[in-house]
């Protein structure tokens, strides 16, 4: 003995109203928007200097083996004593320091402190053989 069943629609979501509403609103966007050809808008736009960069001066310190010192500036190689150091380093802004592969560390330490001393900043530090 068979039951009927009835059969159920399927929920269908009718898009016609929403349409209807998307377009007005479209419609009242585009009559409420004023448009102006000529107007501007303000930008700060960063403005820059061209400086002409002048070679900066660099020094290098040469630490050999036997703990004897050397500077070599603009090219040329000069011996000097540890002690006075500070006066080779004024006015330098940028220094490297280049010790033996077999110096003490304390040595090149040594240097460096005193280099730091007098504020240099820019600092390399190179080994040879």
């Amino acid at each position: 003995m068979g039951r009927y069943r009835k059969k159920r629609n399927i929920m269908s979501l009718d898009l016609t109203p929403l349409i209807d509403v998307v377009f007005l609103l479209l419609i009242f966007f585009m009559v409420s928007t004023t448009f102006n050809k000529y107007g501007k808008i303000d930008i700060d736009v960063p403005t820059s200097t061209v400086i002409n960069k002048t070679e900066e001066s660099k020094i290098e310190i040469v630490v050999d083996k036997d703990e004897n010192y050397f500077i070599i500036k603009d090219g040329k190689t000069y011996p000097i004593n540890i002690d006075d150091l500070s006066e080779h380093l004024s006015g330098v802004k940028e220094v490297s320091v280049t010790g033996d592969k077999n110096l003490k560390y304390q040595t090149i330490m040594d240097v460096i402190t005193k280099i730091k001393k007098q504020g240099i900043e820019n600092l390399g530090i190179n080994f040879y053989e």
